[in-house]
């Protein structure tokens, strides 16, 4: 049987993904979904989920893979580490402006390598033995990219595991930069469920308390689309389709939990913020001032270490 060939079209801010309503990373053609967020019975290896579209899908589908060969993470840091490096130095005037838009202090952003390819902000992104996989690409408008080629890795900066108290694992690198800025160990996984496995090599033999830290992004059934609400329990307490930061932060943790052979906890972020950052926002401090940051970082842990 000849298999037959899908197009696949990026999401975007005014034409999001139909099945977890973001505007970056998932695909869509003209009969399936590949959706970066919400599970299906049928998972990609490289990461994401088949969803139905109008109620059809495709028996053989062709993903959205522009690789014939997968390239090791060997090769891979071979490829992406000195451009990461090209980028994060001509970039290092532009991390003021990232830090004003994130509310963020400009040392979590240096300590991340986060650089500026012309277009966009760069943030490397790395397996569990700190290999550059492929590299995270912010807009000023807030859209988020894979530069072409890219895998999806983790975030975190070299000496993550220093600061004392517990390791947060939080979604993006946005909130990892929040992280920093709060002198936390932090480490970023791609998605709600992803990374899972690069994770356990990161952690494994590491005498710390794990916290999985997920996102307040529920929507009401009503909200949901159309296509989702036909299956979807209006009095859901929360799933992947209508809450999944708070899903993906649960089932991380079990995951977690269960490669590591002890326990990891998932939380939201305390005062019903967002996420990492929004809390931070929230509190309206100088960031680049130590002894504020070093009290908030107190509240910080009192409250959810």
């Amino acid at each position: 049987m000849t298999r037959r060939q899908t197009k696949w079209v990026r999401v975007t801010r005014s034409d999001p993904c139909p099945i977890c309503e973001k505007s970056d990373w998932c695909s869509v053609s003209e009969e399936v979904v590949h959706c970066m967020r919400v599970e299906s019975q049928q998972e990609v290896k490289t990461g994401g989920w088949i969803h139905k579209r109008n109620g059809a899908v495709a028996q053989q589908v062709t993903l959205p893979i522009r690789e014939t060969t997968r390239r090791t993470d060997l090769e891979m840091d071979t490829l992406w580490r000195p451009r990461a490096k090209q980028w994060r130095d001509q970039g290092r005037g532009e991390l003021g402006r990232l830090a004003a838009v994130l509310g963020v202090s400009v040392m979590s952003l240096q300590a991340l390598r986060v650089g500026w390819d012309g277009k966009a902000w760069t943030f490397p992104e790395r397996n569990g033995a700190g290999l550059v996989v492929g590299v995270s690409r912010r807009f000023e408008d807030g859209a988020k990219r894979c530069a072409k080629g890219s895998h999806r890795g983790l975030t975190y900066c070299q000496g993550w595991g220093i600061p004392n108290g517990p390791v947060f694992i939080v979604e993006g690198g946005s909130d990892v930069a929040a992280g920093l800025t709060l002198l936390l160990a932090v480490v970023g996984r791609p998605s709600n469920l992803g990374g899972i496995n690069m994770l356990t090599e990161l952690l494994r033999g590491k005498d710390r308390q794990i916290i999985v830290i997920g996102e307040r992004d529920r929507k009401t059934h009503d909200s949901l689309p159309e296509i989702t609400r036909k299956t979807h329990n209006p009095k859901c307490g929360g799933c992947p389709k209508c809450w999944p930061g708070c899903y993906g932060s649960r089932r991380a943790a079990a995951r977690l939990s269960n490669s590591l052979g002890r326990k990891v906890v998932s939380t939201l972020p305390p005062n019903d913020a967002k996420d990492l950052r929004g809390w931070l926002n929230r509190r309206s401090i100088d960031v680049e001032s130590e002894a504020a940051v070093q009290a908030l970082r107190a509240e910080f842990l009192d409250r959810v270490g």
